[in-house]
């Protein structure tokens, strides 16, 4: 009786490490839910019939691996859309910085042209008419630069507050969809298998 109700505690935590995706603040928050019904669960399968437990066991077992599954993708799924995402702006970001270094370089280019005057008078000014022409390109390529950091900044908030969302709603289901699995479980226990689960794995 002790033996089969140990298999049952081992194999179902197996099943729930499983499920759990590498961050720990994810792993931590199933754990300790599932840790929670395994006790219970325990309990009652130690005072049950050792065949209706390892009836029951069989039964439940595919489900919580399923959902367990269901959760690892989900949350990985959540992980590899930011993480696209993230590149893509990153990409459009670099663009950008080519036309500001290509921006910069032209504004230099007309004051390094200047070099080339061996009279000092012409040298002061083709720096002078340089400056002139090149200080409203500077004032807007610094407004532009800083709108680019705003934007940017907020863009890779955006995504990682979009990620925060769908992973949370995926550990929300998986801990929803494993609470009622377990309670269906320890039902199970005391009362045999049921005819059809009502439990939904998807």
């Amino acid at each position: 009786m002790q033996t089969a109700t140990s298999t049952i505690l081992s194999l179902a935590l197996i099943s729930a490490a499983v499920a759990v995706p590498v961050a720990s603040i994810a792993k931590a928050r199933a754990d300790n839910g599932i840790l929670n019904l395994l006790a219970q669960s325990n309990l009652l399968g130690s005072s049950a019939d050792p065949d209706i437990t390892a009836e029951c066991f069989n039964h439940f077992s595919p489900i919580l691996n399923q959902i367990s599954t269901n959760f690892s993708v989900q949350y990985e799924q959540c992980v590899t859309v930011a993480s696209q995402a993230a590149a893509n702006l990153s990409a459009k970001a670099a663009q950008n910085r080519v036309a500001f270094v290509n921006e910069t370089s032209a504004i230099c280019s007309a004051f390094t042209s200047c070099h080339s005057d061996t009279a000092n008078l012409d040298f002061f000014n083709c720096y002078a008419t340089a400056a002139s022409t090149d200080i409203n390109e500077i004032y807007n390529l610094s407004t532009d630069a800083s709108n680019a950091a705003i934007s940017l900044k907020g863009g890779l908030q955006q995504i990682k507050d979009t990620e925060d969302i769908c992973t949370n709603t995926a550990q929300s289901t998986y801990t929803e969809k494993t609470s009622e699995t377990f309670k269906e479980l320890n039902e199970c226990f005391v009362n045999g298998l049921p005819t059809a689960s009502t439990i939904a794995i998807n």
